[in-house]
């Protein structure tokens, strides 16, 4: 079983972001099977997940548009309460439930990141001491907003900047003051299929 560091154990959650639209793949990319792997996206970034529940993270979450119908046993599905704003509603609405449940932060993860997995998100987890956000970073795209943690004493601020129209996480770190950057060693690991660079790869393999 793995376990944290004591003095960074926090209640952390993690959620897969289900709810893109996904423009550029022309089909719900959480049913994406990736290839040469047989399990879908979504499948593959939960068993990521599972690997390291409850021991470093003890919630599990799917956010998910209100048309979508996804189910995975032991994850708590959340619907956008916000209709067309990207994932920024969908931040928000997972992390209102994970008030609720009395979560102090939930890791927030793009499904379409196929080579992210279990060893990085203990990495992750055993940075974060509180943070508002802990935004990953890699030296070869900057700071990666849907593979971050978010702490529910950020939902204020989420809360502003929708009601101002601003619907850009990056823009958050205007509004908040405690930020921590996680350094990631691993750029590979943040590659993300839904990037133009994904979607060739995708069309190479024929999908």
């Amino acid at each position: 079983m793995v376990v944290m560091k004591e003095e960074r154990k926090k209640n952390i959650a993690a959620c897969v972001l289900a709810g893109g639209q996904s423009k550029r793949m022309g089909r719900p990319k959480h049913s994406v099977v990736i290839p040469g792997d047989g399990r879908t996206f979504l499948d593959r970034m939960c068993d990521e997940i599972d690997h390291v529940y409850p021991s470093v993270v003890r919630g599990r979450y799917i956010s998910m548009r209100p048309d979508q119908n996804i189910e995975r046993e032991g994850y708590k599905c959340v619907c956008d309460r916000y209709e067309a704003i990207g994932p920024l509603g969908g931040i928000a609405s997972v992390l209102a439930d994970a008030k609720r449940d009395r979560f102090d932060a939930v890791l927030m993860l793009a499904c379409d990141m196929t080579a992210y997995d279990s060893q990085e998100i203990i990495n992750i987890c055993e940075r974060y001491d509180g943070d508002d956000i802990l935004f990953a970073r890699t030296d070869e795209t900057d700071i990666e907003p849907l593979a971050s943690i978010y702490g529910i004493t950020v939902l204020d601020a989420i809360q502003t900047q929708i009601d101002n129209g601003d619907y850009r996480i990056r823009d958050l770190e205007k509004l908040v003051e405690n930020i921590g950057y996680f350094d990631s060693v691993y750029p590979e690991r943040y590659f993300n299929q839904n990037t133009a660079a994904g979607q060739l790869n995708l069309r190479k393999e024929g999908l």
